[in-house]
């Protein structure tokens, strides 16, 4: 993971050189982020940590062993709560355990401190940030672009499909049919490296009318915007009960209810409604740690329009330009 995460700091150019920094620490994969701040230059990381589903306090401690052995002398601070941040913030990430970011982060923040997403504008939660406390507060909050040509993180949700189907062991030889239901943001990807690998395949955003080709084989349910449900009872716009135990489903996200139903569906357990079930490291790591290292990036970039005194326009085409960052559609925020 250490060679991944240089490797990604290099191709990003990022330098946290001196900054202070709050986000998670994590299980798996999502160990990286603090640690891609530490090897960017950054002079402390606070990394939070909270007893999950996932793994207790202990766990993603134990986590940062390796790390911490061949590097004695690491910033990275792993805290309980955020009473025991001792330093002003400058760039904090809308990581898992740092939500909501509220009222509660002001007494550890500075008035050109920085709020960075990990994915784009239009895939954010109200629940995460309070944006009119930020706004009021003067705080920069943008998003990071997943288009970027160094990221591919939307590539990365194609070859995740393909390879769940490879998993099933259905290739383009299968002769199998596939509907990827859901954004277009989601769907395109899939359907063009499917597409590319000869499988049969086409997409859909379109609900407004009940679905009636019940002759796929395979539905591959992608859907980040529409809060309808794709599959589910009579009123979703795939009945459930017309899928036949013959029929698979992958769940990438979107609204689904799977209780009862004969087909072969994964993963088990839907993540629900603006989750997603196989998140980004699922099939390589790499894709979390660049588009963890991409956010750091903008973070990078508000800073320095801070410090140098951009505002509205200037400072969304600076940071869009020059640092793969994204703004909200709303102006207040730019």
């Amino acid at each position: 993971m250490l060679n991944k995460i240089k490797y990604s700091i290099q191709k990003f150019n990022l330098n946290l050189k001196d900054k202070i920094v709050l986000t998670e620490a994590s299980t798996g994969d999502y160990r990286c982020t603090a640690i891609i701040a530490e090897q960017a230059g950054a002079k402390k990381i606070y990394a939070l940590a909270k007893n999950t589903s996932y793994g207790n306090i202990d766990d993603i401690k134990s986590n940062y062993i390796e790390y911490f052995k061949t590097n004695r002398k690491s910033n990275i601070k792993i805290i309980e709560s955020l009473e025991e941040i001792e330093d002003r913030v400058d760039i904090v990430t809308n990581s898992g355990f740092v939500r909501p970011i509220d009222e509660r982060i002001l007494k550890y923040i500075h008035s050109n401190s920085v709020i960075t997403l990990m994915y784009e504008p239009w895939e954010f939660r109200s629940s995460d940030i309070d944006m009119d406390l930020m706004y009021k507060q003067g705080i920069k909050v943008y998003g990071t672009d997943e288009h970027d040509s160094r990221l591919m993180t939307m590539d990365y949700i194609g070859i995740t499909a393909l390879y769940l189907l490879l998993d099933w062991k259905i290739t383009h030889f299968s002769n199998q049919r596939i509907l990827i239901l859901g954004s277009e943001e989601f769907t395109e990807p899939i359907e063009r490296v499917l597409v590319k690998n000869g499988y049969i395949a086409k997409s859909t955003d379109n609900y407004s009318e009940k679905f009636t080709d019940y002759d796929y084989d395979i539905f591959i349910v992608a859907e980040h915007k529409n809060q309808k449900f794709i599959i589910g009872d009579r009123d979703a716009y795939i009945d459930k009960w017309r899928l036949d135990k013959n029929k698979r489903v992958i769940h990438i996200c979107g609204n689904v209810d799977f209780d009862e139903v004969e087909f072969t569906h994964i993963p088990n357990s839907p993540a629900p409604f603006g989750f997603m079930s196989y998140r980004t490291d699922y099939v390589d790591s790499m894709a979390l740690i660049d588009l963890q290292t991409a956010s750091f990036k903008v973070a990078e970039g508000m800073v320095e329009a801070n410090r140098i005194g951009l505002r509205k326009t200037e400072y969304k085409h600076f940071i869009e330009s020059e640092y793969c960052g994204l703004s909200f559609e709303d102006e207040r925020y730019w």
